[in-house]
């Protein structure tokens, strides 16, 4: 059963909240800019997870060490995927954090 409201003076008062029948998905709602934006770092961050492994593995030929500190570039590139990951997610509507 509803609760019906009450007359406080001249003001309405209800203990329910009204309920808007006319909502979108929240997808339809989000600014695009942000969609491509995020879609561009985490292509950004792949790229550069396999522009660094494949700098790994390729055959030296010399001793002397590289000048592109792969390993943390590759790291750096994961969490900017990662990241990228939670803020898609989190543009769909699925809460991910507290």
């Amino acid at each position: 059963m509803g609760q019906r409201p009450f007359e406080f003076g001249r003001t309405i008062v209800t203990t329910h909240p009204t309920v808007n029948l006319n909502t979108k998905p929240m997808i339809i709602e989000q600014n695009t800019v942000e969609l491509i934006i995020t879609g561009g770092a985490l292509l950004a961050g792949l790229v550069l997870v396999a522009a660094m492994v494949w700098v790994e593995r390729r055959p030296r030929k010399s001793i002397n060490p590289s000048l592109i500190p792969t390993t943390p570039l590759m790291f750096t590139g994961a969490f900017v995927c990662l990241v990228a990951v939670v803020h898609l997610v989190n543009l769909y509507g699925i809460h991910t954090g507290r």
